[in-house]
């Protein structure tokens, strides 16, 4: 006989009627040969009729008319083997008899072939199934020729015929993803124990289930579903078709099982459980039934003994945490467990299989939260045991940043890629501080009446920062100037007027006091103090920066049509000027977000677009200065004017006395105060773990650096400075290397190296110290205030992206199904969450009042108020809402 291909065996698992089936089966036991070679595994039928020897009619084997063997859809008889397709592992043995049933009644076939069983051989074991486990034949009817068919195996098919199709041509394509995602951790994420208390208060459960296809299994589990909650209206065949893949009753399109490490070190999957996940448009919330069968069953590789099976059911749109693979990722991890299975297996009737569950969810959240307390505790006895001693805090800092002093000069400078990134940063950094310079220089000549300008504020800022730059800890940190000390220094300008106290002496004596104190506590080491300053503080700090940045803008805006945009009289308005103004402003900080935001477009390749985009602020502010400069250049736009042309110089000292050295020095403490939590907020956020630095930070050398460096911009009347925001973390972001990854259509950034690098700060500077001596007044005088103004909402408004306050904020007025699958929304209820973010807001708001009065006197309590921040975050914000969830909303990450 020929060899005829009768289909793939992937066949369909479906029932059988055995009264229907012509041919009595008997046993032919042995390898099978394929003709290649290799040992097969042998299906074989087995009939009770044929294995009683008494039967005269199935006595002899050699009577029997027909034996068809099966090899990966390609069969062969009476010793033909297969001539086509490849070789297989499993071959099925048919052997066909025509005995003579005419005596027997129907129902006697009847009972004879339901009693037919089928056995599995190979040549290490033999498995018995019965049929009613594993049914590999399906019974359709055949209308041509009027006679019974068994589907891929056909009464039909098994006679000779002379043509051979040949092989098989793909009719579709078939695409398989697989994600490694975590574990759930019950302790951490709270949305989990949601779902696992609202499942117990009432358990669907199948309790050992006698079905053996999926398909009978998912209609059982969704029968169940409906009558246990009759209002969801649920319509069968939509459920299944989102189930099942079409044209098939086994391949599940979405599935979750547990992964695991075999000896050799691979991975594998666990075979005996699987979590069926389903999203439609029937269910308005998340729906689970579990299903413990009284057999196991046979999915395909990897799951080959399926004992437990979970169905997820959830709505289409549905928040990220509360969608189908987070609900799945909640029970696949339990049923991950192997105590938490071989517990269930015991129990004897639905309500204890609900007991156990339960009492397994909770040793399993115990265990998890019994680990992170104790590694919390070995993270405490690392950092615990050392004794405070008068300037051992800053030895370590320079025992640990001075062996990597001379690679501070060399890292990002070995390859192209380095190099560009340390070109577009100091090109970023340069901008970024002298139009701010620029800026504050006008604003301290208008405090001061001139006495500090634009050239002083430069001055201060080329020496400061080429000091810190070579000297500082961490050459990441950017010191300069402040609003915050511009009102210190409009205090101590209104007192000495009002006084008649000399402004120089009083102003050099107030910053002697400051660097005392910053001395101080860099000795004392109360740096340390700060682990009690959390993200929440300094969010609310950095956040205030870019409103303050924001409010001058307005408030510039707002008094240049106040003065020039007016409709009386003609003669004192000039409104080209104030339209300018806006445009100019709108213009540059619209041109450097476009340039910015450039990164994320389609355009150009991947490497370009971030080197455009790390060039967005220069480019921004030439062309705006160009257009109002030159294009506009019959509109007067008024620029800074330089009245001190040689203003490095140190001042001499008026009369002292000691009303004098009273006040600076309660002035100097206010200050130091300040500079103090400034200093190390910023130094905080720049040593921030998801920045991944490598080489450490150094509070106390930072600190002891700014104090000297404050002496001397203080004798020269120059501008004093502290670390910054938002130009620190900015100049961290700007020589990072970031990768995107996307979490449920979500798009994330992550720092995944940074170049630890001090050229970028020093030459910076060197171009700061070149402007200072050498293009005051010309060109910086052709750059218009406006250009100023638009760079400081720039600033503002890129520094928001690393603020997650301002994320949580938005997220007030954004739609649930919108949140992002972010750590803290995974673990903290949305209650939680809100609540945190409105006590924050409450105190940025007291920030800001007390910051944005018309009293000089009343800003002074301003770092009084940032201090009170402490206290009220790691003692009332307790009171009101967990421990647990604050790890999460206030932690670094």
């Amino acid at each position: 006989m020929n060899g005829r291909n009768i289909g793939d065996l992937s066949m369909k698992l479906v029932d059988v009627d055995w009264s229907l089936t012509p041919a009595a089966l008997d046993i032919e036991e042995g390898n099978l040969d394929h003709g290649g070679g290799g040992n097969a595994e042998t299906v074989l039928f087995t009939n009770p009729l044929t294995a009683n020897s008494k039967n005269p009619d199935l006595e002899a084997a050699e009577d029997l008319n027909e034996t068809t063997v099966i090899s990966n859809g390609v069969h062969g008889g009476n010793g033909v083997h297969a001539d086509n397709g490849p070789q297989s592992d499993v071959g099925i043995v048919l052997t066909e008899k025509y005995p003579d049933y005419s005596e027997k009644s129907p129902e006697k076939q009847q009972e004879t072939y339901q009693n037919t069983s089928i056995h599995v051989w190979s040549p290490s074991s033999e498995i018995a199934i019965n049929k009613s486990t594993v049914n590999l034949i399906e019974k359709s009817k055949t209308e041509d020729q009027g006679e019974d068919s068994l589907g891929s195996l056909t009464y039909n098919a098994l006679k000779d015929t002379e043509e051979d199709p040949g092989p098989l041509e793909c009719h579709s394509l078939s695409y398989t993803s697989r994600k490694l995602l975590p574990m759930k951790h019950y302790h951490d994420e709270a949305r989990a124990m949601k779902d696992i208390q609202k499942f117990l208060s009432n358990p669907i459960i199948l309790f050992k289930l006698e079905k053996h296809t999926v398909h009978d299994i998912i209609q059982e589990m969704i029968t169940k579903l409906a009558s246990e909650k009759p209002r969801l209206n649920l319509k069968l065949e939509n459920i299944i078709s989102s189930l099942v893949e079409e044209n098939s009753d086994y391949k599940l399109m979405e599935i979750m099982q547990g992964m695991k490490t075999n000896e050799k070190g691979e991975n594998e999957t666990e075979p005996s459980f699987v979590t069926i996940l389903c999203s439609s448009n029937e269910v308005t919330e998340n729906h689970v039934v579990m299903c413990l069968l009284h057999n196991t069953i046979n999915l395909g590789p990897g799951a080959e003994e399926i004992h437990f099976i979970a169905l997820v059911l959830s709505p289409l749109k549905e928040k990220k945490i509360k969608c189908a693979i987070e609900v799945s990722r909640t029970y696949s991890t339990l049923l991950a467990d192997v105590k938490l299975r071989q517990q269930l297996k015991g129990a004897t009737n639905p309500t204890e299989f609900a007991h156990i569950f339960e009492l397994e969810v909770h040793r399993i959240y115990t265990e998890q939260r019994n680990g992170v307390e104790k590694a919390l505790e070995s993270r405490q006895d690392l950092g615990g045991n050392s004794k405070w001693c008068f300037g051992n805090d800053l030895i370590n800092d320079l025992k640990r940043r001075a062996p990597h002093y001379l690679s501070d000069y060399t890292d990002g400078l070995n390859t192209c890629a380095g190099i560009q990134k340390i070109i577009s940063t100091i090109m970023f950094l340069f901008f970024s501080l002298i139009i701010p310079c620029i800026a504050f220089g006008v604003l301290f000549s208008s405090l001061t009446h001139g006495i500090i300008d634009v050239r002083k504020v430069i001055l201060s800022q080329a020496l400061a920062g080429s000091l810190f730059s070579i000297f500082g800890g961490q050459p990441l940190l950017v010191i300069r100037a402040t609003i915050p000390l511009t009102i210190f220094t409009k205090v101590i300008y209104s007192i000495s007027d009002e006084k008649e106290m000399d402004f120089h002496t009083f102003y050099a004596m107030t910053g002697l006091w400051t660097s005392i104190f910053l001395v101080i506590s860099s000795l004392t080491g109360i740096s340390t103090l700060m682990k009690y300053c959390s993200r929440s503080t300094e969010e609310i700090f950095a956040l205030f920066i870019s409103i303050a940045f924001t409010v001058d803008s307005i408030k510039f805006l707002v008094h240049e049509f106040d003065y020039n945009f007016c409709f009386d009289s003609v003669e004192d308005c000039n409104v080209p000027k104030a339209l300018l103004s806006l445009i100019l402003l709108v213009g540059t900080v619209l041109i450097g977000c476009e340039i910015y935001n450039f990164r994320y477009s389609p355009y150009l390749t991947a490497a370009k677009r971030t080197l455009l985009a790390d060039y967005a602020l220069p480019v921004a502010v030439l062309l705006m200065a160009f257009a109002g400069s030159w294009l506009f250049r019959r509109v007067e736009m008024g620029t800074f004017d330089d009245k001190n042309p040689t203003s490095f110089q140190y001042t001499a000292w008026g009369e002292v006395s000691v009303g004098m050295v009273l006040g600076s020095m309660g002035l100097g403490l206010l200050q130091s105060l300040l500079i103090f939590m400034d200093q190390n907020i910023a130094a905080n956020i720049v040593n921030n773990p998801s920045n991944r630095l490598k080489k450490g930070p150094a509070y106390h050398w930072d600190l002891m650096v700014v104090a000297v460096i404050n002496v001397v911009l203080a004798l020269f009347g120059l501008p004093l400075v502290h670390g910054a925001l938002p130009h620190s973390p900015l100049h961290v972001r700007a020589l990072a290397d970031i990768e995107e990854k996307c979490d449920h259509g979500h798009v994330r950034e992550i720092i995944v190296s940074v170049r630890e690098t001090r050229v970028t700060s020093l030459v910076c500077h060197v171009l700061i110290w070149i402007c200072a001596l050498f293009l005051i007044p010309k060109p910086l005088n052709y750059i218009p205030i406006p250009v100023l103004y638009g760079l400081f909402v720039f600033l503002a408004i890129v520094a928001l992206d690393d603020i997650q306050l301002w994320e949580r904020m938005l997220l007030i007025f954004t739609e649930q199904n919108s949140y992002p699958p972010t750590s803290y929304i995974r673990k903290v209820p949305q209650k939680a969450v809100h609540t945190f973010t409105i006590i924050q807001v409450i105190q940025l708001a007291v920030l800001c009042a007390i910051s944005f009065s018309g009293s000089p006197y009343l800003k002074m309590l301003f770092p009084a108020l940032l201090i009170l921040m402490i206290p009220i975050r790691s003692k009332l914000v307790p009171k009101l809402i967990k421990e647990q969830y604050l790890k999460a909303l206030d932690g670094h990450i």
